[in-house]
């Protein structure tokens, strides 16, 4: 496979710089020979938390997503060294951002995520994320579809006090949630699994219906069950608006995830 000269440089929180404390919370590499862009947090702030005492959530993720937005419209004009270098020397609140340093790139999704594990890391190990969510990534790093997917925030629906958590989102007119569903081989469990989903789904659907639209989307692992068990969930699925893929055909879901992202503002090459 091919090398090329690739650059990466660290994000690091420093919410008082004159201090010299910094805490590594991000990676970003960019390929220009490939013109790509990758940009990661890690997704927990328990570290910044005993580091340098209590933060805002809130306000921590809106600095990530306010920096990645902003990085890459930076760079869409120009992915090379001295555009990154001109938006570095402009940042002027808690994150901090080191030069870039050079790295060989044979496979640009597998390697971030190497240097990522290797440099930054996740929170604490008891925030592991669950094995299905964990097989879904790995699908979508395989398939190369990782950078047009976004980490949403949690979907607070307050009249039924509910709060519901997944791991990617992306746009194609209406948003999409997407999250992983792992189906047991029983089908007593599996059915209570697949009922909360249509639930949850439906009154995501229900909360959004006369606003912006949001969409439930779930990749569900059938290799325990049968055609018809998985056919009769879809359909159920289908009444509560709710989009099911399985996790051994994942075709169309990568498809429209591809063929959304430049329309909606994502670099696709």
């Amino acid at each position: 496979m091919e090398h090329h000269q690739g650059s990466y440089a660290i994000v690091q929180f420093c919410p008082v710089p004159e201090r010299l404390e910094f805490l590594n919370i991000g990676l970003v590499l960019v390929v220009p020979s490939l013109d790509s862009i990758h940009v990661r947090f890690a997704r927990g702030h328990s570290r910044i938390d005993r580091f340098f005492g209590k933060q805002s959530k809130a306000y921590l993720d809106a600095l990530k997503d306010s920096f990645e937005v902003r990085l890459r419209d930076e760079l869409k004009r120009s992915i090379h060294e001295s555009s990154f270098d001109i938006f570095i020397q402009r940042r002027a609140n808690d994150i901090r951002v080191s030069r870039l340093l050079p790295v060989q790139v044979q496979d640009p999704e597998m390697d971030f995520a190497r240097l990522f594990d290797e440099l930054v890391g996740e929170d604490d190990p008891v925030m592991r994320e669950p094995r299905m969510r964990r097989k879904l990534r790995e699908a979508f790093v395989s398939h190369r579809v990782e950078q047009f997917l976004e980490r949403p925030s949690d979907v607070d629906l307050p009249e039924y006090g509910l709060k519901v958590s997944v791991p990617y989102g992306y746009q194609n007119g209406c948003y999409n949630l997407i999250d992983g569903m792992r189906v047991p081989s029983n089908v007593s469990d599996g059915l209570r699994e697949a009922g909360k989903r249509s639930m949850e789904g439906g009154l995501i659907w229900k909360h959004f219906e006369k606003g912006a639209c949001k969409r439930l989307v779930v990749v569900g692992d059938f290799a325990q069950q049968s055609n018809e068990f998985y056919n009769a969930v879809r359909e159920q699925f289908e009444g509560s608006n709710v989009r099911l893929h399985r996790l051994d055909d994942m075709r169309p879901l990568l498809n429209d995830i591809i063929d959304n992202a430049d329309e909606h503002g994502k670099i696709h090459h």
